[in-house]
């Protein structure tokens, strides 16, 4: 490595009384050598003048990194299976912090030669990695737990953590989103960041130029102090409050990595000054620090129970400077309990025209969690009377029947919404709200039995008063008469173009299609299953031709791993294996990923080409009450075998046929679905009349 001959190295030995020497394997130790070389000059004939290499030392490094070669970026290090990819994320904030808080530390880990280039180099390599993040955190004020993290991964080769640290040389604070992105869904269960799209929600709504200070009580990943950081229009000071050492970790190296500074407490030192402004996502229904406050804490209002929501609204309220502004995630049911102390308080927030706006959003915005919240926008009382903003953001939903989340569309309708009232309060002039959406409702219209702050009780029983000459509530039925109207033409010019398939051919199913049982119960038994991970999908969720994966159990990430030969995928059909023989279903684009359980059977056309999924789908659909009844075997509850499915015969028509056929059969599922919701729309409309009729 030195380029030296081996009498020289004898040389050395013979003359120098401070030269290495070899251990019980005669190997000599790398570091040694080089701290020894480091003083002698190479002759400057015999040097690389492509490349600096000065001394022994620095040619040795130079024949290293050439040998060392850095592994394709990308590539994940292995680790401990329940934390490797958030391990992972951890290290490439690491290497980003250091990229922008010490950029002299980020290029001397580029220097370090590691003893060797197996998984005992990597491994020193990884601590070299954390002590100097740690060195550079406690500069800056902030705990360097995190980087504790690093210790779990296991390369097994130098080259693994070389590519991990070039891919990330090029990254700096505008890529820290990324890696707080990806960590929603790598958080081990019972801990998540706020989803960005939540986060902007809340800074966005809040921040404005009286912004001043910000505070988080319960810090994540620092993703609000970001987030608002992000949307004030000038400077703010930052701070925070954590009970666990890693949050409060997580979050100072996430806003140092991204250029901003904070004051970030945790659950022994004393809370910061008040400020101008609060955004908060606390936990709800767990232990935390704030139980521990006496109830005196809470005066004026009544004491909040134990573990409630309100404990930490009323405290958010305390750190706020007059005139200032919270947005908290509330959960739905604190809108609208029945606990005596709650609704005291709510009846406290609403008499002193506290609450500005309750924002009810759609559930499953959370990674592997369908649970649903809410944003409460509180303020200091301001002495007068003023409306609430209801907002329901809950009821719309995608095509493919998954619950909508917050895309620029839905954030945009929300801050239209929040900002419109503002502007039309200032002015006391009446808000109009938005129809199905949003409405503004006087304190002295709020349900007095139960203060109930629940948006949907006042944004979708609204009617507004006809137009003059027309009957509103009947007017939105034209263009669901017409739609269905143009969907029976569609569908009858569609099968005028049919003819009796010609040149047709009887084929087994197994012959054009892979027939899979789902997972045995062996692999995912009901007691492993989990409230988060990947969803399972089950007879019931096989409804009117769809996948509708409402409330599903999930398979842990651990166990999913494994069982991704059960995955579901675009254009595969589902059918019932035990129980009830309802019809199948055609899997779409939202489904990819999903599991099949144990109760169904999966059918996965070999080629598209020659059989088109969507006439395999309409054709099982078609034989499901007939033929498949016959494969069910006498047992108690019916039981369809896979080797049944792949007998069946399928008529197999030319493909062109096969398009003109699909082209009809999705133009007759376009007209009933069509007509189901002229049905629901005109029931809706009769109900609606008779309202106000009485």
């Amino acid at each position: 490595m030195a380029g030296v001959s081996r009498a020289l190295v004898t040389l050395w030995g013979k003359r120098h009384s401070d030269f290495p020497r070899p251990g019980d394997d005669d190997r000599f130790a790398l570091a040694d050598v080089l701290r020894w070389l480091e003083s002698r000059q190479a002759p400057a004939r015999t040097r690389d003048t492509s490349a600096r290499a000065d001394t022994y030392a620095d040619r040795v490094r130079l024949n290293l990194a050439a040998a060392a070669a850095v592994e394709p970026p990308g590539l994940q290090l292995p680790g401990d299976g329940r934390t490797a990819q958030a391990d992972n994320l951890t290290l490439r904030l690491t290497l980003i912090f250091l990229g922008t808080r010490n950029p002299q530390a980020r290029a001397e880990l580029d220097r370090l030669i590691p003893p060797d280039l197996s998984a005992l180099g990597a491994r020193w390599l990884l601590t070299q990695i954390a002590a100097a993040a740690a060195r550079t955190a406690r500069q800056d004020g902030v705990r360097p737990e995190i980087f504790a993290a690093l210790q779990r991964l296991a390369p097994e080769r130098v080259s693994q953590v070389r590519g991990i640290m070039a891919r990330c040389a090029g990254l700096g604070a505008a890529d820290v989103q990324a890696v707080a992105d990806e960590y929603e869904t790598a958080l081990p269960s019972g801990s998540f960041l706020t989803p960005r799209a939540v986060a902007a929600l809340l800074a966005e709504a809040l921040m404005d130029g009286t912004a001043e200070s910000i505070y988080d009580p319960y810090l994540r990943g620092g993703e609000l102090l970001a987030a608002a950081a992000a949307a004030a229009p000038d400077k703010v000071s930052l701070h925070g409050r954590g009970a666990q050492p890693a949050a409060l970790s997580l979050s100072g190296v996430t806003l140092l990595a991204r250029g901003e500074t904070a004051d970030l407490r945790d659950a022994e030192q004393g809370f910061p000054p008040a400020v101008t402004h609060i955004l908060a996502n606390p936990p709800f229904g767990g232990d935390s620090w704030i139980d521990q406050l006496p109830d005196t804490e809470w005066r004026p209002f009544p004491a909040p129970p134990a573990r409630s929501a309100f404990r930490w609204l009323l405290h958010c309220l305390q750190r706020l400077r007059d005139g200032g502004r919270i947005a908290i995630i509330m959960p739905p049911t604190a809108a609208t309990s029945a606990n005596t102390r709650e609704r005291g308080i709510r009846r406290h927030l609403i008499d002193y025209s506290m609450v500005e706006a309750v924002i009810a959003l759609p559930s499953g915005l959370y990674a592997g969690r369908h649970i649903a919240t809410s944003i409460w926008i509180v303020r200091h009382p301001p002495g007068s009377d003023q409306p609430i903003l209801f907002v329901d953001a809950t009821h719309a939903r995608t095509p493919d029947d998954r619950p909508i989340s917050l895309d620029e569309a839905r954030h945009t309708d929300i801050l239209r919404a929040w900002r419109s009232f503002l502007i039309d309060r200032d002015a006391r002039r009446p808000h109009p709200g938005s129809e199905r959406f949003s409405v503004a409702i006087p304190k002295t219209d709020i349900r007095t039995d139960i203060c109930s702050l629940n948006p949907a009780e006042y944004v979708r029983r609204r009617i507004e008063p006809p137009s003059a000459g027309r009957h509103d509530t009947r007017t939105g039925l034209h263009q669901l008469y017409q739609r269905s109207f143009d969907c029976q033409l569609s569908a009858d010019e569609a099968t005028a173009l049919l003819s009796e398939p010609s040149g047709a051919r009887m084929v087994d199913i197994g012959d054009v299609c892979a027939v899979k049982t789902g997972y045995p119960y062996s692999r995912l038994p009901a007691k492993d299953r989990s409230d988060e991970g990947v969803p399972i999908l089950l007879p019931r969720h096989l409804r009117d031709g769809r996948i509708v994966a409402d409330d599903p159990p999930y398979a842990p990430h651990h166990l999913a791993a494994g069982l991704v030969t059960y995955e579901v995928r675009t254009g595969d059909v589902l059918c019932v294996r035990t129980g009830a023989l309802t019809p199948p279903a055609l899997a779409r684009r939202a489904d990819d990923g999903r599991l099949v359980s144990t109760n169904l059977l999966r059918l996965r056309v070999h080629d598209t080409d020659v059989l088109d999924p969507y006439l395999l789908y309409a054709y099982l659909r078609m034989v499901t009450q007939t033929k498949m009844t016959t494969f069910a075997r006498p047992t108690a509850t019916a039981y369809i075998a896979a080797a049944h499915i792949a007998q069946t015969k399928i008529p197999l028509p030319p493909p062109h046929q096969q398009q003109a056929i699909a082209a009809a059969l999705r133009a007759l599922d376009d007209e009933v679905a069509a007509a189901r919701a002229l049905a629901v729309e005109a029931t809706s409309a009769r109900d609606a009349i008779i309202r106000k009729l009485f």
